[in-house]
């Protein structure tokens, strides 16, 4: 699928959160996940866009500045894993402020 300007904002695509991923296929994503943030000297608050080939997530690009409306995709992950808004920004103030 190519998520061009109508299949992201004028809802020509369906967003799936969490995605559907085999066990396999999770802990693979998480893996790559944090080999890019940490390779690139990430700090703070990022989104990460993979596409899976088989079961081997590919690093597309990461996105420094994501969005944090209800319904962007980073607020959407936190609420599924448990995580208020009030606490993510929290924790992520916190980190700032130890470094």
């Amino acid at each position: 699928m190519v998520f061009d300007f109508s299949a992201k904002y004028e809802g020509e695509s369906a967003e799936i959160t969490p995605a559907r991923l085999t066990d396999a296929q999770n802990v693979a994503l998480q893996k790559a996940a944090k080999k890019v943030y940490s390779t690139l000297g990430m700090k703070g608050l990022s989104r990460s866009d993979f596409i899976f080939v088989g079961d081997t997530p590919h690093f597309l690009e990461i996105n420094t500045v994501p969005g944090l409306t209800e319904e962007s995709l980073l607020p959407q992950q936190a609420k599924h894993a448990g995580i208020s808004l009030k606490e993510l920004f929290s924790n992520t103030l916190v980190e700032a402020i130890e470094k």
